[in-house]
């Protein structure tokens, strides 16, 4: 065999072994020993315990997913009538209350949840109540409750003075379940005045006051425990812009020092309070109530960004002598 011969032969293409037909795969020239189940009894019971540690695995999750569910809610058992239910607020809305609104009826907590979640709604209180029942037959119940920003006293054709709560959309509640301590600290709306009556009446200018007082209590709360009135008398309401329309705070005089000039009001801008309000938590105020030349025994703070009430606009803020009114 000559080079030629021999270099064509290692550069061509090697012919396999065995090609066999196209379709033959790998198990018909491997013999195979697969060891099915038995169909008799002792198969059937070594089926069963092959599925054994899957059926424990899965009532072990399941089990444990029980006892988490069970440890995370936090909603209590209360007994309504022959049945129970399960209830959680985000407020101070009593119990003895509850019972009374889901039992009222003929058919007690057995009536449709939708007529339930119906009748938490109707107290002003309330602002939404999610109502589902069980797989047990038994009550779920969530409430949401109005958020208090601030007392107002009123004082009916009889009987003694009635204090309420009012949230800042304006909604005025009985404040059921409140701690007193609570509702004490709460400042009192004054100086305003109302439109309709009892749970429908509005107070005119609480759709700036309301904001107003969400804001301080939620992002100035120091400021804000200080707090121990909001007089409207200047407010205009809707006429925020207005010339000389301000909310006026009154500062609980318990509350500082006693060797010093006492703050008696802060007044706020109703178009620029958001802006004052910042203003107010950066100011140094027992530092400028012990300045030289504060002589005065009290003062009122005056937050407005400018003084528009006058004909030459004065910089804000600044501090000048209480007068009484």
């Amino acid at each position: 065999m000559n080079l030629f011969t021999r270099l064509r032969q290692f550069f061509s293409p090697r012919r396999d072994a065995f090609m066999g037909p196209a379709d033959r795969e790998w198990r018909q020239l491997i013999p195979q020993d697969v060891r099915r189940m038995p169909g008799d009894e002792l198969g059937r019971k070594r089926a069963a315990r092959s599925r054994l540690p899957l059926v424990l695995a899965v009532i072990f999750f399941a089990t444990l997913g029980g006892i988490v569910w069970v440890s995370i809610d936090d909603t209590t058992a209360v007994v309504v009538g022959n049945g129970s239910l399960r209830y959680k607020t985000d407020g101070f809305y009593p119990v003895p209350d509850l019972q009374r609104l889901v039992a009222q009826g003929k058919d007690g907590a057995a009536k449709d949840v939708a007529a339930i979640k119906a009748d938490l709604e109707m107290d002003t209180q309330i602002a939404s109540a999610d109502v589902r029942r069980r797989g047990d037959g038994s009550l779920e119940i969530i409430l949401r409750e109005r958020k208090a920003v601030a007392k107002i006293a009123s004082l009916p054709g009889s009987g003694p003075m009635v204090v309420r709560l009012v949230s800042p959309e304006g909604v005025q509640f009985s404040g059921a379940g409140y701690p007193s301590e609570a509702i004490r600290n709460l400042p009192e709306i004054i100086d305003y005045r109302t439109s309709g009556s009892g749970d429908k009446a509005t107070i005119e200018g609480i759709e700036v006051a309301g904001p107003f007082l969400l804001a301080a209590q939620s992002a100035y709360p120091n400021l804000y425990r200080e707090w121990s009135a909001l007089s409207l008398r200047d407010c205009f309401g809707a006429q925020e812009d207005s010339p000389g329309s301000n909310l006026r705070v009154a500062v609980r005089r318990a509350s500082q020092p006693a060797d010093r000039p006492v703050l008696t009001e802060i007044v706020f801008s109703t178009a620029n309070w958001r802006n004052e309000l910042a203003i107010l938590s950066r100011l140094d105020l027992d530092g400028l109530l012990r300045r030289p030349g504060i002589t005065a025994p009290a003062y009122v703070l005056k937050l407005s960004i400018q003084n528009r009430t006058s004909a030459r606009p004065v910089p804000e803020p600044r501090l000048v002598p209480a007068t009484t009114r």
